[in-house]
């Protein structure tokens, strides 16, 4: 379980024996001049330096250089609160430093404002800003600068000081005459300063009717009202001495002043010098031209070469008992009215009190007799007990006196009054006090391991451990001379045997182990986890140290962390919390850890370097930090695409498919404890993923594809807590080959490509098809005229059986008719023959009658139409129903016409017909003409041709 306690403190400062932090920046670190003249810091808080070779701006982590445009000195700069303006005055030039879009400072000048007949004017000492104007001093020329104008408000004297006090604008001019500004005019406060020859460097306030005033060479003054008198500081001797040049105050009120000759000043709150920072204590050199109090409180200081950070603000200050030898520290103890402390060099001693004036801070006595290696210092019944490599001692003031020649004593504690056990590089040993003192008393048989690790706890249960062989209850018998003990290792709960450290914590047992830490559990007789320890220091940490301080809260030291368990006793309730300490990590001695709790406000702690001095009060948890984003550059040509100085844009930036290599630095505008700031980062489009926490202050990403990107980045400091994303959105575009109108470009070129093969297969496949359509139409052709073949052949072979039918059909025909013909003509010899046979008068009445009667038989005969209606039914078949459509058209027709027609269709001769038709030639020709006449035919028409078109 954990233990009771009180709360820490709050408030109070503790004492002032350590050095502050001090962190120094060469010019070269920088690249800038030797001198750094003014100090000033911008919203975001970037550090702004008026330096020899421009103005210096400075985020924690990156330095940038802004000369003038004439390259000048720069003697003054100066931050707009209302627009973020950065002004800067140097020899003949004055104007400001502003961001462009790209967040890139460009310097605007302001000297065409000034009057022609002033514009030649020197350095430009201060930029002050009052009532919504802005003055510069020149040492001839005090100008303002006002809704845009610029207005010489002075140029009569010379002028040595210009700045704001108790919210009133001073200035010193002429012989040294103090002025302030009345309405629009300077009116005088003071003579005094001309009176005395006083050059005034600065002026702070004091109360709120009191101005502090520095001089050069003079000390400080108080001014009230127009009153002036000395400052009564009991130090004015050192500052006449030394020549101040400049002075600020810090925010818990302390004052700082820089001088020429001594360095650096700290004055607290009951005006005395609390800390005397110059060269051989870590400032650069002894000169100081300029003092800032930053945003976080802590002090920079512009020298004549190079600029110094003062962690003023800190809670923690370094103790070099041993002075320019820095030994390691091991051991330290208050007694009596002194403060001693042991390193690897010897035992030093100081007075003990509350403040400590700068001569007094840093002479420690070197305890006489008590040189080399000390490795621990107990206050034992009224003593003040050092192990020494060398032996035991007992020291008294500056001197140590020593009871035993045994090699290497590690640690005593106290057994009884007037006993001291005693652990040893070879084991135990006892120490007896008498009338005398402290004597040696004899080692104790039965233990023979280095005794480095003992403590007692309430019940007077005296226990030892050793790293590596575990954990010792021993049972001392002084009478004899002996020990016995009880071993504990895995058997009796401990995780090893070794990585064992036992301690005392409200009077019970606790063995520190490398799994966490482990109780004593009497009833059992074995160590257990503690579970509280488990629950805020785990039970797999290696935990190797633990120190209970007089409030109950439990300093403790593992493998990784150093902090503070703190115990808030709420009455009826006990609230736990664990403080980790990063400043602590890595920082004590390792294996001999230790740490001396004096009080509330002063933990000493010991160290590779000297000592700590920690005062718990003054270590308060600091806001999230702030990130800035220092800079976005193009890494092939290393061009800026954002500076950092102005907002962050709300468009996303565009770059071309060959920017896609960019470079991201960023900051954090923590000062103080900018070693323990660390970040993390992802880009949000490529992986959405954050970065592992680490210090690194820049990351690359390269060949980034085309897309939409959001750059983020956000820090964490030594408390853990996380500041707000700062973001920076961009574009990569896609190369024109892969752009959006490439692509519309690809597509057309595609569908035209698609179409042009669609097309080009549509005309191979109509090619194709005409050449199959061809080669059919040529097949069907060859086969069309096959078959036409085939048919002429068979129409030929019709025509020919036709012809052959026609022929026999002729044949028939033209034998019936020439049967007619020849019958005709038989008949008609005959008919002529009887005629002629009748006509003879000597024939017999009776014969003549026969023969007319023969004669009537023929005549009745050839009227006969048996033999037409064959011969019409052969010439029909011959010559396509010519009589039949003879017969449709010319209904009108005898049938002897019918008989003529059919008879000139067959090309008879006249001769012919007429014997068909038993008629003359004569009577032939008639019957044509009447022919003709009932066919409608006209005189030029001929009468065979029309029959053939029938």
């Amino acid at each position: 379980m954990l233990l009771p306690g009180h709360t820490t403190a709050q408030g109070g400062s503790g004492n002032n024996l350590g050095q502050l932090a001090i962190r120094n920046y060469h010019r070269s670190s920088f690249g800038g001049g030797t001198q750094t003249w003014d100090i000033t810091q911008d919203a975001p808080g970037r550090l702004l330096m008026a330096n020899n070779d421009g103005v210096f701006a400075f985020d924690g982590n990156h330095w940038q250089q802004y000369p003038l445009p004439k390259k000048t000195v720069v003697r003054s700069v100066y931050v707009s609160t209302a627009d973020g303006r950065i002004y800067a005055g140097g020899q003949g030039e004055l104007g400001y430093f502003e961001a462009t879009d790209s967040g890139i400072l460009a310097f605007h000048s302001l000297s065409h404002l000034i009057p022609e007949r002033f514009q030649y004017f020197e350095d430009v000492w201060d930029i002050v800003p009052f009532q919504d104007k802005l003055f510069f001093r020149t040492n001839k020329l005090l100008m303002c600068l006002s809704n845009g104008k610029m207005e010489v408000v002075d140029s009569e004297a010379p002028m040595s000081f210009l700045g704001i006090a108790n919210d009133e604008l001073f200035l010193q001019k002429g012989n040294g005459t103090l002025y302030h500004l009345v309405n629009s005019a300077f009116e005088p406060v003071s003579y005094f300063f001309e009176e005395n020859q006083m050059l005034i460097t600065a002026m702070l306030p004091q109360t709120a009717g009191s101005t502090l005033v520095f001089t050069l060479k003079n000390g400080v003054y108080v001014l009230t009202g127009k009153q002036v008198r000395a400052w009564q500081s009991g130090f004015d001797e050192i500052f006449q001495n030394n020549r101040i040049y400049t002075a600020c105050k810090l925010r818990d009120g302390r004052i700082a002043v820089g001088t020429t000759l001594s360095g650096l000043y700290i004055i607290d709150s009951l005006n005395r010098i609390e800390h005397h920072l110059f060269k051989d204590n870590g400032l650069q050199n002894n000169t100081v031209l300029s003092l800032f109090s930053d945003h976080q409180g802590n002090l920079w200081a512009g020298l004549d070469n190079g600029i110094s950070w003062v962690h003023v603000q800190s809670a923690f200050s370094r103790i070099f008992a041993d002075g320019t030898q820095e030994g390691t520290g091991y051991a330290a103890a208050a007694f009596g009215n002194k403060l001693y402390f042991g390193t690897n060099t010897g035992l030093y001693g100081i007075p003990r009190q509350g403040y400590y004036p700068p001569k007094l801070k840093n002479r420690f006595t070197k305890v006489a007799n008590a040189e080399g290696q000390v490795w621990g210092l107990n206050v034992v019944d009224g003593n003040l007990l050092a192990g020494l490599h060398e032996g035991a001692y007992v020291v008294n003031d500056y001197s140590a006196s020593r009871i035993s020649s045994l090699t290497g004593v590690w640690k005593f504690i106290e057994l009884e009054p007037g006993l001291a056990l005693a652990g040893h590089y070879d084991g135990l040993a006892l120490f007896r006090k008498n009338a005398e003192g402290w004597t040696f008393d004899g080692i104790l048989d039965g233990m023979d391991e280095s005794s480095r690790i003992i403590t007692k706890d309430e019940e007077g249960r005296i226990w030892m451990s050793h790293p590596y062989r575990g954990v010792y209850q021993l049972f001392i018998n002084p009478a004899e001379k002996k020990v016995s003990y009880f071993f504990y290792d895995e058997s009796k709960g401990l995780p090893s045997k070794q990585k064992n450290y036992v301690f005392t914590l409200a009077g019970h047992a606790f063995v520190a182990t490398e799994k966490g830490v482990y109780r004593f559990e009497e009833g059992e007789n074995r160590f257990v986890p503690d579970p509280q320890f488990k629950e805020l220091l785990g039970d797999q940490t290696w935990v190797k140290y633990l120190r209970q301080d007089a409030q109950g809260n439990i300093w403790y030291s593992t493998d990784s962390e150093t902090g503070l368990i703190v115990v808030n006793d709420l009455a009826l309730d006990k609230k736990v919390k664990r403080l980790p300490i990063p400043e602590l990590n890595n920082s004590l001695v390792g294996g001999f850890e230790f740490l001396f709790p004096l009080d509330e406000q002063n933990i000493f702690i010991a160290t590779e370097e000297g000592f700590l001095l920690f005062n718990p009060t003054l270590y308060h948890q600091a806001p999230p930090p702030e990130v800035l984003l220092h800079s976005v550059r193009l890494q092939q040509n290393d061009s800026i695409l954002f500076g950092g100085w102005s907002a962050l844009p709300p468009d996303k930036i565009t770059l071309s498919a060959r920017q896609n290599a960019l470079v991201f630095t960023w900051a954090a505008n923590d000062f103080a404890d900018k070693e323990f700031t660390t970040y993390a980062f992802r880009l949000k489009g490529l992986n959405n993923n954050w970065s592992d926490w680490s210090y690194s202050t820049n990351t690359v990403f390269n060949n980034l594809p085309p897309g939409e990107y959001t750059f983020q980045v956000k820090a964490k400091n030594k408390h853990l807590l996380e500041s707000e994303i700062t973001s920076w959105s961009f574009e990569v575009l896609a190369p024109w080959y892969a752009s959006t109108l490439a692509y519309s470009l690809y597509s057309l070129l595609l569908i035209g490509g698609l179409a042009y093969l669609l097309h080009t297969q549509q005309k191979k496949f109509e090619k194709e098809k005409a050449k199959l359509e061809s080669t059919h139409q040529q097949r069907e052709a060859l086969h069309l005229e096959r078959v036409q073949q085939t048919e002429a052949e068979i129409e030929k072979l019709r025509n020919e059986k036709l012809q052959a039918e026609i022929s026999h059909k002729n044949k028939e025909l033209a034998t019936t008719t020439m049967h007619l013909v020849q019958k005709g003509e038989l008949m008609n010899n005959l008919r002529k023959n009887l005629q002629k046979i009748s006509s003879k008068k000597q024939l017999d009445p009776e014969a003549k009658s026969e023969i007319n009667r023969l004669i009537r038989l023929i005549e009745r005969d050839a009227s006969l139409d048996e033999e037409w209606n064959r011969f019409s039914r052969h010439f029909d078949e011959v010559h396509s129903d010519f009589l039949q459509r003879l017969r449709e058209k010319h209904p009108q027709l005898s049938p002897n016409d019918y008989k003529l027609c059919a008879y000139l269709r067959m090309n008879l001769t006249t001769k012919e017909i007429a014997s068909l038709l038993n008629l003359s030639v004569r009577g032939v020709e008639a019957s044509r003409y009447r022919l003709r006449k009932r066919l409608g035919l006209q005189s030029g028409e001929n009468l065979i041709d029309f029959l053939l078109e029938i």
